[in-house]
């Protein structure tokens, strides 16, 4: 019996799931142990990840898979330079080195760009409705960590042209439904989305190496 694409996403990726959000560098940034160091750190990580997701949404926005997903609504790159420019105080976080994981990430969303499009929708996925949840916690908790009275430095979980998070995640679930894929696509997509995880708890263990501290007492 075929299943939902969202349904399957939501079922099969739960361990993947919870091993990224249990990596060490979350359980520090949920405990507010983050320095800002750390933190804009991991954010000029975050810009090259999304801007290589952003740079393929374009290019494929007329897919016939890929482009059902075709939010703009969405796009983090504007955000992230804002709340960059904001931490750095300048503009040259841009020219500092990725981490490796990150590069292994980006260059994994570039081989399939190239060979597989509709492998893209488990990268879509699994960042941004991330955003447009738990993302939401963190906002709080970076505003407290950083004692951040204002929007700045905050503009990577703000969504303006979404007001309604719980509505747009539903017709969202229900772009992922209507995909013309068949059932080895959706397993295929599933076990992509299950890579996307790993490749993001990569991500947070490379921080948590390099950069991860505790704040000051």
């Amino acid at each position: 019996m075929f299943t939902l694409l969202s349904v399957r996403l939501r079922e099969g990726t739960k361990d993947a799931h919870r091993l990224a959000e249990n990596a060490p560098f979350i359980r520090e940034f949920f405990s507010g142990q983050l320095s800002q160091e750390s933190y804009r750190e991991f954010l000029v990580q975050l810009y090259s990840i999304y801007s290589a997701l952003e740079e393929h949404q374009d290019r494929y926005r007329m897919h016939a898979v890929f482009g059902k997903i075709y939010f703009p609504a969405l796009y983090r790159t504007h955000a992230l330079e804002q709340d960059l420019n904001f931490y750095y105080g300048n503009v040259n976080w841009r020219a500092l080195p990725l981490h490796e994981a990150t590069s292994d990430y980006v260059n994994r969303m570039h081989d399939l760009s190239n060979e597989w499009v509709e492998g893209l929708v488990a990268h879509h996925y699994t960042r941004y409705l991330g955003d447009l949840s738990g993302g939401q916690m963190l906002k709080r908790m970076v505003a407290k960590i950083f004692k951040l009275s204002s929007g700045d430095g905050l503009a990577f979980y703000e969504f303006p042209a979404i007001p309604d998070h719980v509505r747009f995640k539903n017709d969202y679930r229900v772009q992922l439904d209507v995909m013309p894929v068949d059932e080895m696509t959706v397993q295929r997509i599933v076990d992509e989305a299950n890579q996307a995880f790993e490749l993001n708890r990569r991500v947070f263990d490379s921080l948590y190496m390099k950069v991860a501290k505790p704040v000051s007492r």
